[in-house]
């Protein structure tokens, strides 16, 4: 195996096969064009995604538009691309973008909203360029481009839906099981907060994902040591988010541990939930947050945007240009 991340858990790997068991995403291939242009460390969007922005006076942040950004002859173009995506955002109204296993979670930083929600080609491009998770995704990818199970790069698009936290799990299976002397482990996703939500629908909690498992997931997915993320809408109604390796290193094991999981002999799932304000840990997303020499150039630059800086970067990468030349 080249990488932690194995190619099972590919979203275009798994999703065909529990479409209807799953949140509804579409699901592109990226071109060449525009892995090379995610690659480049030169931030600038493409003309489709300024030209949209040109429809209003100001950039998202608030901050004003500089028309000599989008007359610059390198500035990259990817209509066909750029179209798929706009006509998505289109029919969705506003999205979630990830990438083959990770979504860019470490670049809700540039992002206006602070948040993955995305309402304009402009915001995808800016959380995909930015985003390290989506650069290791691609360069991950191409670890696999000479192995059997060979994979191309992929950008999944869901339609936005507020989700309540507490309705969140990770579920971990050993063995390919979930009870009878093999560790099952069942954890509320967001360990920051204590929800009463979980205590007292605890043991539908646990039916309901067990059922979903032993009907749906068991035997079809081609994994014996696994993860995979749930979303529990109501009663009998629960969703398949994501799956993942069974690997500290990829993925997290919120409040088990991997040695717990490993090592323990279950005959029951065990459901772990915070049961009250006491134990409550930082959120996970906290720790991504603006790079500290973006922050050091705000700090002392109080008038400036995040985007001030990639105008005078783009300004700086032409004159570099024309001095080349």
């Amino acid at each position: 195996m080249v990488n932690n991340l194995k190619p099972e858990c590919s979203f275009a790997s798994w999703y065909p096969q529990f479409r209807k068991d799953s949140l509804n995403a579409t699901i592109f291939n990226i071109p060449e064009e525009v892995l090379t242009y995610l690659e480049h460390d030169a931030f600038i969007l493409p003309v489709e995604a300024t030209n949209s922005a040109l429809q209003n006076t100001e950039w998202l942040d608030g901050s004003p538009i500089e028309d000599e950004q989008h007359s610059l002859d390198f500035q990259p173009t990817f209509p066909e691309f750029s179209k798929r995506i706009q006509d998505t955002i289109d029919e969705y109204n506003a999205v979630f973008i990830k990438s083959n296993w990770s979504s860019p979670l470490d670049a809700t930083w540039v992002a206006p909203t602070k948040t993955l929600k995305c309402k304009t080609l402009e915001e995808v491009y800016l959380l995909l360029k930015s985003s390290d998770r989506i650069a290791k995704d691609l360069s991950n990818v191409k670890c696999y481009s000479n192995c059997e199970n060979s994979l191309t790069p992929c950008l999944v698009i869901k339609k936005w839906q507020d989700i309540n936290p507490c309705t969140e799990f990770r579920c971990f299976v050993v063995d390919n099981e979930l009870i009878v002397e093999f560790c099952i482990g069942i954890s509320q996703r967001d360990i920051s907060q204590y929800y009463t939500y979980n205590d007292s629908e605890k043991y539908n909690i646990q039916t309901d994902i067990k059922s979903l498992f032993m009907e749906r997931i068991k035997g079809r997915f081609p994994l014996n040591h696994y993860s995979f993320d749930v979303i529990r809408f109501k009663k009998e109604k629960v969703k398949i988010v994501d799956f993942g390796p069974l690997d500290e290193s990829a993925t997290k094991g919120t409040l088990f541990t991997y040695d717990e999981l490993q090592n323990q002999i279950k005959h029951t799932p065990e459901f772990r939930f915070i049961g009250e304000e006491v134990g409550i840990q930082p959120k996970a997303s906290n720790h991504f947050c603006i790079p500290q020499e973006i922050n050091d150039f705000f700090n002392s630059n109080e008038s400036s945007t995040l985007l001030d800086i990639i105008q005078r970067e783009v300004e700086n990468q032409q004159k570099d240009s024309e001095s080349d030349t």
